[in-house]
């Protein structure tokens, strides 16, 4: 392992160039993944706890300065950054030349200042500090592109970032339906982003899990459409295959092939599969007795025990020889009503059950499969959508058999790489960065959604409300990345009851999780700035209430399958006019207060300001302007300054 310093950006980055990272060993099959996964969990949640108390301890610091520290770089082998660029200028040559053949030239190349904001706002969803930017601004390296890349896919940010991507998508909500406890699934998710587990991997544990959600996190996909198994296939297949077949389940598709016969032959793979208590299950406390000593309570204490009883009632399981049978108005020729559906995937040819198999496993191994037509190009014109703000294919989530991409050679070539980095998306996102049409101007005047878009540059794009908000408070606290969800690991124990519990251990339930959810309050007090908790979009509650900022901005609701909505609103304009994070942030000890205090002179103030804000320096008329508020108003100039660029539409863009 070689070691060497480069200064750049945000002090020492220590970059660690593997000697020979291409001697990995034959890839692990999903089951042996799955198995090794879960090994690793247990080990991890030490770690966490262990981790979470030395950030709380570096967020908790009131050093005025930034410290210098070294930060660990993700080994970038040169063999494979050479492939990372190679694969980037083979985008850019397919785009160039379709370009050139439409009679159309590519946008300019982006500013530094243009790169850097967006790179940041991309990869780790916020902003950069000031004077982080500034010094990346000011580095002659010819490749600082390509380390401010490498650095910040390595950083805690590009989690929350991709954690929040799929929030919407897979609709995660810390409760679900009927009163679930599902936050385990909704942190097993975020691990996943953190270890940068294979996507055609993180899938299949999602389809194969079986039990609680504490004992295995990813039933939580599962059980999020608990006693609606139909609707829960047919997300799966809009999700990871890009595919709508939601009509096909009470009727043939008006619109598409898909007949409801094909939709309950695909829905039998999973007929099996039940979402409740399992018969004779070991992990549940006695039925009969949690009644009786319910009858012994007050309605209101017998109520909350049941509740929390129930929360190891919700399980996934299998029945080994559970059917589907077709509807009891089904009104086709080729079945008959309450005929058992025949298992049948809808592309390729169906998969043989071996020996050892249930046939869930192979419904999961079928969809995650390299040979799946649609599953490598849906994740890959996702990725790219994020990356550019359009598809090659879009919308990516109603591909039909007539569907044609905007550039079919870069939709096939595109899907070739993700099969080639065996669903590494990390690696897959970092190729996109690299290339020049990611690091081109955007397209300022939009596209038509009716007409394709060719790629001359991104988009221009509003910010998430994930972006809006982690970028306020990248500009308010240090380190926002220390702050954490509280523990519930007290919680889920005082939560667990296995068949075996006796009437005491039942009984203790009703003051053992009260007290263990007074003390994750207690913890989330201590985040809190006028009643809003100050923590990453990734690390609040699954979804939040309506009113909250985040929601005011477009964040999903999570009921329906959606990324959330960018669309202006009047509640916006006041929460940046005189919201509290705008207050907390023209309060003495906020980040950019501090920058500010310790920048030299009015001139480096405003320009340190711009950067933080807007990511650029100022031009030299909003210069004299902004210098000129500040003469006439001394100390306040600066807070308005600051609330004016807030409050721009530039803030707001990605450009």
């Amino acid at each position: 392992m070689k070691q060497f310093v480069v200064c750049l950006l945000f002090g020492a980055l220590t970059f660690s160039i593997a000697a020979d990272a291409s001697a990995a060993g034959p890839r692990l099959t999903k089951r042996q993944q799955a198995i090794k996964r879960e090994n690793e969990r247990k080990a991890r949640e030490a770690a966490r706890a262990e981790q979470r108390a030395k950030n709380n301890r570096i967020a908790k610091t009131n050093e005025r300065e930034t410290p210098v520290v070294e930060i660990d770089i993700a080994p970038v082998d040169p063999s494979t950054k050479s492939d990372v660029l190679r694969s980037a200028a083979r985008i850019d040559e397919i785009i160039e030349a379709d370009l050139a053949r439409r009679g159309l030239k590519p946008n300019p190349m982006s500013t530094s200042e243009q790169f850097m904001r967006r790179a940041y706002l991309d990869i780790t969803g916020r902003v950069p500090r000031g004077r982080r930017a500034w010094t990346f601004l000011a580095s002659k390296m010819p490749e600082k592109r390509s380390l401010l890349i490498d650095h910040l896919l390595n950083q805690p940010g590009y989690a929350s970032h991709m954690f929040n991507y799929w929030a919407g998508i897979l609709r995660l909500n810390d409760t679900g339906n009927n009163r679930l406890y599902l936050r385990p699934y909704n942190d097993w998710l975020k691990e996943c982003f953190q270890d940068n587990v294979a996507f055609d991997q993180m899938v299949y544990e999602m389809l194969t899990a079986e039990g609680k959600t504490w004992e295995n996190p990813a039933v939580g996909y599962k059980l999020r459409d608990k006693g609606m198994p139909l609707d829960n296939l047919n997300n799966t297949v809009r999700n990871f295959l890009g595919t709508q077949i939601g009509c096909a389940q009470c009727h043939d598709h008006p619109f598409d092939r898909w007949t409801q016969q094909e939709f309950y032959e695909l829905a039998a793979f999973e007929g099996g599969v039940r979402t409740g208590t399992p018969p004779k299950a070991m992990n549940v406390p006695d039925n009969k007795l949690v009644n009786s000593i319910r009858e012994e309570l007050e309605p209101r204490e017998g109520n909350r025990l049941r509740q929390f009883v129930n929360a190891n009632r919700h399980q996934v399981f299998e029945v080994p020889y559970g059917k589907l049978k077709y509807p009891f108005d089904y009104v086709y020729s080729n079945a008959e009503p309450g005929d058992v559906a025949k298992p049948k995937v809808i592309f390729g040819e169906t998969p043989k059950l071996k020996p050892g198999q249930s046939r869930r496993e192979v419904f999961a191994l079928w969809l995650t499969s390299k040979d799946n037509p649609r599953f490598a190009l849906t994740i890959a014109n996702r990725m790219w959508k994020r990356a550019m703000g359009v598809g090659v294919i879009d919308p990516v989530d109603d591909i039909t058999d007539d569907t044609e991409p905007s550039n079919a050679e870069l939709m096939d070539f595109l899907v070739s790489e993700m099969k080639r980095l065996d669903f590494n998306l990390k690696e897959f996102m970092r190729i996109i960065y690299h290339t020049r049409t990611y690091q081109r101007q955007v397209s300022y005047d939009g596209y038509d959604p009716a007409e394709p878009y060719y790629f001359p540059g991104p988009v221009l794009r509003r910010m998430t409300a994930e972006q809006v908000w982690d970028s306020l408070l990248t500009l308010s606290i240090k380190a926002p990345e220390a702050y954490l969800r509280p523990d519930d690991t007290q919680y889920i124990a005082a939560l667990d009851l296995d068949a075996d519990a006796g009437r005491n251990e039942i009984l203790a339930v009703l003051t053992r999780v009260p007290d263990a959810q007074k003390a994750m309050n207690q913890e989330e007090g201590t985040q809190k700035y006028q009643s809003v908790t100050l923590r990453r979009a990734s690390e609040l509650q699954q979804p939040l209430p309506a009113a909250h900022f985040l929601r005011q901005f477009g964040q999903s609701d999570r009921e329906i399958i959606s990324e959330g909505s960018t669309e202006g609103t009047v509640p916006q304009l006041l929460a940046l006019f005189n919201g509290p994070i705008t207050h907390m942030m023209l309060e003495a000890g906020s980040v950019i207060y501090t920058e500010v205090d310790q920048a030299a002179g009015i001139t480096n103030r405003v320009r340190i300001i711009f950067l933080s804000i807007l990511g650029r320096m100022p031009t030299s008329e909003e210069l004299a302007i902004a210098s000129s508020e500040i003469r006439q108003s001394k100390a306040a100039g600066y807070g308005n300054v600051i609330w004016a660029l807030l409050n721009t539409r530039e803030f707001l863009f990605v450009q």
